[in-house]
């Protein structure tokens, strides 16, 4: 417990229990105490058996509950502070007892509402709470249910801390700042409460265990959820609405750790989920991204050092950008741009209708996706940068304006993926290439090798029916092969087959330079080439054997440059390119369900009262909370038990104990005061 709490707490119980607040006006402090007596005898608060008590009228004042075991009924009464008048610290009500349940008040006009602190199985329900600085607040509690309430204007309505299995349901919120924060706290439950023009909706910050789950929340200018420095938070199935305008965030997380986003509606929001500032093994799965505006497509944003993400089964319209994050797998979305910068070891495979878009990245597997959409953020299907980049049977078609894959690096793979119908099929330059297994077809351009290119291999594609448009690399039209540059590379072209690719200068390959080799050495051969017109009679390196070999017998000119030769031209085209498996990260088996009413309160039934009279009653010691199984991600997220935490260390319970110790000095001088 704070400081300035045990201040506020301290202030108020040492109000005089009847104080002047206006002309006309008083302002009233009832206590239950501990043994069921009220305090004063003339409070318009009624009971006939010690566990049941009902507000009798509106009254400006307050309620102190001392006694565990009761019911506390506003009966639809008011209770009403003096926050307006200057009084800074006014409270409604304090439940200091376990197994209370407060129901049916009105709070007014307070700097705090309603106070739990200290206490065990405590219920507040139906309650109306407006106007307050502050509404409900849970103080190093457990096993509290905050239910089917009204706020309005609170900052914040409900305010969790130092606590634990608190649960927070069914409550209408309007206004104010945030709406629901949970702080310093394990296992709360948030579900399905309806939060409206709060800044920020829900808040959670250094905690652990909390779910939160099925609210609808619509801030237009600012944060739907927000988590912060917390572990193993669970955001499912909630509906969050924001803005188009910059600012506007559905989920944001920063500095946490298995964080799971799981199956919400995110709607609006220029930015749908930001994960920031070293938070890492995260899940964001499932969910649906959608605009109102049709020019803007909300993002997802994996961006400070953030480690170990997983972005899987998203659908909707979206981006996903990468900034300097690492381990991340993106899989199996739907409408997808994904895009960054300066991220390393990425998997980014089987997603359907996206683009992909990298710089400057490193270690990244790119496999099995169907790029096939342009955007006004690119017009390209598969464009990477950096080293150690392998590109692995995608479907990438339909990029007439632009690239269907461009790589550009160092240590890269090209292979078996299916290029057609775009400007420029593949796009590669760099040093430490592969590009084969691939089919290439129906484009501008089939194999583009521009800019500093260094060494590398190109065997065993399919480059086929591609050219008939202008290329300005390729002086006029385009064709299957070309190499643009003034110094010629280290590339080596074998197995590969050539078929009715548009003719440059009677070829179908063109070429600014010459200094390429064609072929792979005798017995293994050259390219297959449609247009040859040789004939394969005889063998040998020198091709002067007798007998056939399936190599022409002449050598095939690649292009008008003399020395452009392949010297072993294939008479008979080599099988279609084969296809192996996408080799994807395991993924986690995600299984997140609602969670059941989890906190029960040790309540007495209400029952009528007529009489103001009290007798003493014994009740039992409060109930401890029950185990819990956090909801499980195998994998990422672990599924585990947990007990209640201790809620506040040495000092904080050394600073309690002595707070205990003055407040029931000052009790007991007040009891004194009265008798005498």
């Amino acid at each position: 417990m704070s400081a300035a709490i045990l201040v506020m707490v301290l202030m108020f119980l040492w109000l005089p229990l009847s104080v002047s607040a206006a002309p006309g006006q008083t302002f009233i402090t009832i206590y239950i105490r501990p043994d069921g007596s009220i305090e004063p005898s003339s409070a318009p608060i009624t009971t006939s058996d010690r566990h049941y008590y009902k507000l009798a009228s509106d009254f400006m004042g307050s309620i102190v509950i001392e006694r565990s075991g009761v019911v506390v009924n506003g009966g639809g009464h008011a209770l009403v502070g003096r926050v307006r008048q200057g009084f800074a610290n006014d409270m409604g009500l304090a439940v200091l007892a376990s197994s209370v349940l407060v129901t049916g008040f009105r709070l007014y006009n307070f700097s705090l509402a309603l106070i739990i602190l200290n206490a065990t199985s405590v219920e507040v329900s139906k309650c109306t709470v407006i106007g307050n600085w502050e509404g409900v607040k849970v103080v190093s509690s457990s096993n509290v249910l905050i239910h089917n309430n009204i706020m309005k204007g609170d900052v914040p309505p409900i305010y969790i801390v130092n606590s634990t299995y608190v649960e927070a349901k069914e409550n209408v919120i309007e206004g104010g700042g945030a709406g629901i924060v949970v702080s310093k706290s394990s296992n709360a439950y948030i579900h399905e409460n309806t939060i409206s023009l709060a800044r920020i909706g829900i808040i959670v910050e250094r905690s652990d265990n909390v779910y939160v789950g099925g609210n609808r929340v619509v801030v237009p200018n600012d944060v739907g959820i927000s988590v912060e420095s917390s572990t193993m938070t669970i955001i499912f199935n909630n509906t969050l609405n924001g803005e188009n305008e910059a600012g506007s965030r559905n989920i944001n997380v920063r500095g946490s750790e298995k964080t799971v986003i799981h199956k919400n509606l995110l709607l609006n929001a220029p930015e749908a989920v930001v994960i920031d500032e070293l938070s890492n093994h995260t899940i964001i799965s499932y969910n649906y991204l959608a605009s109102e505006d049709p020019f803007r497509v909300p993002t997802i944003t994996l961006t400070g050092n953030s480690t170990g993400a997983i972005v899987y089964g998203n659908s909707g319209k979206m981006f996903v950008e990468l900034h300097s994050s690492h381990e991340v797998s993106i899989e199996n979305n739907t409408n997808a741009v994904i895009m960054g910068d300066t991220s390393t070891s990425l998997a980014i495979c089987l997603n359907t209708h996206t683009s992909i878009e990298l710089s400057d990245i490193n270690n990244t597997y790119i496999c099995g996706n169907l790029a096939d959409i342009a955007s006004p953020a690119t017009v390209n299907g598969i464009v990477v940068r950096g080293t150690g980049i392998a590109i692995h049977e995608n479907i990438v078609k339909n990029y007439r304006q632009g690239e269907g894959i461009e790589v550009s690096g160092n240590h890269i793979k090209i292979y078996e993926n299916d290029v057609t119908n775009n400007s420029q099929g593949i796009v590669v330059s760099g040093s430490n290439f592969d590009v084969y297994n691939n089919n290439v077809t129906h484009n501008n351009v089939g194999v583009l090798i521009a800019g500093p290119a260094g060494s590398g291999v190109v065997h065993d594609n399919f480059i086929a029916f591609n050219g008939g448009s202008h290329e300005p690399l390729c002086s006029g039209s385009g064709t299957g092969v070309c190499i643009y540059g003034s110094e010629p590379r280290n590339i080596t072209f074998y197995h590969n087959s050539f078929i009715n690719n548009a003719l440059n200068n009677g070829k179908q390959v063109y070429i600014t330079k010459e200094g390429y080799k064609w072929d792979n050495n005798y017995p293994s051969g050259g390219n297959y080439w449609s247009d040859y017109t040789g004939v394969d009679k005889k063998k040998g390196v020198n091709q002067d054997e007798p007998g056939s070999d399936g190599i022409g017998d002449t050598p095939y000119q690649v292009y008008i440059y003399p020395r452009e030769l392949d010297r072993y031209p294939l008479v008979k085209r080599p099988p279609n390119p084969g296809k192996s498996q996408c080799t994807l990260i395991p993924l986690p088996s995600i299984v997140i369900e609602p969670p059941l009413a989890r906190i029960s309160t040790q309540t007495p039934t209400p029952t009528p009262t007529t009489t103001t009279k009290t007798t003493p009653i014994t009740t039992s010691a409060p109930t401890a909370p029950p185990t819990k199984t956090t909801q499980s991600a195998s994998g990422t997220v672990s599924t585990t038990t947990t007990t209640p935490q201790r809620a506040f260390g040495v000092t904080m319970l050394v600073a309690s104990i002595i707070a205990v110790i003055i407040i029931s000095v000052v009790v007991v001088l007040l009891l004194k005061k009265r008798i005498s």
